[in-house]
């Protein structure tokens, strides 16, 4: 049974290391104009319940944009 469950780990590890390398820029490294694009593009899509948007919109109260 432990040997499944290392097996499994060791399956989900590479695309861990994928999804890191395709993160974008962290919030507070943002420009106004990319927080505003983001932004933009999470209501598009109704994504405006996520933690995401939340925090994008807290880093738009603080930059004061």
């Amino acid at each position: 049974m432990a040997d499944e469950v290392q097996a499994t780990e060791g399956a989900a590890a590479p695309e861990g290391a994928q999804a890191a390398a395709s993160k974008t820029k962290k919030i507070n490294k943002l420009t106004a104009k990319e927080l505003a694009s983001k932004i933009e593009d999470l209501e598009k899509t109704g994504m405006t319940g996520s933690k995401y948007y939340k925090q994008l919109m807290q880093r738009k109260k603080e930059l004061g944009v």
